[in-house]
């Protein structure tokens, strides 16, 4: 499974925002751009542009602060992984549950 990444353009283009807008998230450290063309052009992973969407959303449309939507931010990914955790020890412990019955 490949990655795919956004060049700043794109990014303003499909949320609709400003560059200084990703500058600012990138000055607080809210994001992080890579560099993986041979220009060295700095683009966003999948998981920044979501970052993005995110915070977008919440100060577009909910009139959210920055540091507000920074801390959502956290709370959502912090939710997001302990579902996916939770998940995994579901999955395990049906594996044992198989096992025991069969």
């Amino acid at each position: 499974m490949s990655q795919k990444y956004y060049h700043r353009r794109q990014i303003v283009e499909l949320f609709n925002c400003e560059e200084e807008f990703l500058d600012e998230l990138e000055a607080e450290e809210i994001v992080s751009p890579v560099q993986v063309t041979a220009e060295k052009e700095r683009v966003f992973p999948e998981d920044q542009v979501e970052r993005i969407r995110v915070i977008n959303n919440l100060i577009r449309d909910l009139d959210v602060n920055l540091p507000g939507a920074e801390v959502i931010l956290e709370m959502r990914e912090n939710m997001i992984r302990m579902q996916q955790r939770f998940d995994r020890i579901l999955e395990a412990l049906l594996e044992q549950f198989k096992g025991r019955v069969t």
